[in-house]
């Protein structure tokens, strides 16, 4: 009874907080979606690897991750039980020739994912609402449930859905300076819990990236994300450029996503999927060119859109100023 008794207590403990041994191709979002079955709860993994984990962009093969308990103390599928205990082995060297895209998959269309995506404007956001505090106060790296003050009071409600962002980069293309649009960095949603004469506080319930103080909030808007999309070779002639690529880093991770010089005023739509081409030259003679990944587009604004690299069988590094091609059209 007393080894019964043991057993049982050893098992509470470990169904409460395991270990992940970080892998090649892994993120923080990935690991959040196999443990919590919810990927946009990734900062908790963060939160409890702070000491490894100097930026949550980058991840490595073999650190051993702190896995916690489900943040809402939700029951997972994980068998916890049958994983494989591996020893921590020396890192091995990152490289592009190791690294490969994700695979494409039910999400690439989801609200969240378009959501995540953020903006390409053509004229900056009319300001609607500053985070000017913190519950507790001082918090200077706001993540997901944790609460937040907002200066506005006015046409807001109880339940409220916002979207967190801030302002980005201007885009302007990479071989003709034009102006393309203005960016817009979503990094979470956050929901009303309460209203006074003067503000209002607010829970975050999804971050995308690490919030912080005096980032802006607008009112969320529910998205479309589109079903059934069917590709089909295109018969289009349409060519242009990456504009940008949200790589933090030298190597192109998964989960990035790209921006291209095409949008409504050429009919791109969402679903289109674009070659990335290197031309090749060899002895004063040109070759075929070679194609180094592929962009699917899953927002479109007037003269850009923003897509998602996806996998391929060989990858190189994915660069502003890339060719691309449209290769398939979503119908």
């Amino acid at each position: 009874m007393k080894k019964l008794l043991i057993l049982m207590v050893f098992v509470s403990l470990f169904a409460q907080e395991t270990t992940h041994l970080v892998k090649i191709d892994d993120t923080l979002w990935d690991i959040a979606d196999i443990y919590y079955q919810n990927p946009f709860l990734w900062p908790y993994i963060w939160r409890a690897n702070l000491t490894k984990v100097e930026d949550p962009h980058w991840i490595y093969p073999d650190q051993l991750f702190v896995i916690p308990p489900h943040p809402e103390g939700e029951v997972t599928e994980y068998d916890y039980v049958t994983e494989p205990i591996m020893e921590p082995t020396t890192p091995t060297k990152q490289t592009a020739e190791v690294i490969s895209f994700i695979e494409p998959d039910r999400r690439i269309f989801s609200e969240e994912i378009i959501h995540r995506a953020g903006f390409i404007l053509e004229e900056d956001i009319p300001l609607w609402a500053t985070i000017v505090g913190t519950e507790p106060s001082g918090e200077k790296l706001i993540t997901t449930f944790k609460k937040v003050y907002i200066d506005r009071a006015e046409d807001i409600d109880v339940g409220d859905v916002l979207t967190i962002y801030r302002p980005g980069i201007t885009i302007n293309h990479p071989k003709t300076g034009e102006f393309l649009g203005k960016e817009v960095i979503v990094l979470g949603k956050a929901v009303v819990e309460d209203i006074s004469e003067e503000g209002s506080r607010a829970k975050v319930i999804a971050s995308y990236d690490i919030i912080k103080k005096g980032d802006y909030l607008i009112p969320y808007e529910p998205i479309l994300a589109p079903a059934g999309i069917e590709l089909i070779v295109t018969e289009d002639e349409i060519e242009g450029y990456v504009v940008e690529v949200k790589s933090e880093g030298l190597i192109t991770e998964p989960h990035v996503f790209t921006y291209i010089d095409h949008g409504e005023n050429t009919g791109i739509a969402v679903g289109d999927l674009f070659d990335v081409y290197q031309e090749r030259e060899l002895g004063g003679k040109n070759m075929p060119d070679f194609n180094i990944a592929k962009i699917q587009v899953i927002s479109v604004f007037q003269r850009a859109s923003i897509g998602l690299l996806l996998n391929v069988r060989e990858t190189a590094i994915v660069e502003r100023g890339e060719k691309i091609r449209l290769a398939m059209e979503a119908r």
